[in-house]
């Protein structure tokens, strides 16, 4: 499944990955690659839907954080 972008900040839909150790153990690595931002859900365009991978992981935290309640 594909997965359109385009950067919130910048409004550029080019990307990079990057291998830079970070303290936030969830970054994936995607910035943007014209000004650099931390690329996230809200850059997904809106009428693209999630890759079947994603929707199994947050399904999963989602029973993962209702179990407490």
């Amino acid at each position: 499944m594909v997965m359109k972008i385009r950067c919130t900040a910048c409004g550029s839909a080019k990307f990079t990955f990057t291998h830079e150790p970070s303290s936030d153990a969830d970054f994936h690595g995607a910035r943007c690659a014209s000004c650099h931002k931390k690329l996230t859900a809200r850059d997904l365009l809106p009428n693209t839907p999630l890759d079947p991978i994603t929707r199994c992981l947050v399904s999963r935290v989602k029973k993962e954080t209702n179990k407490g309640t």
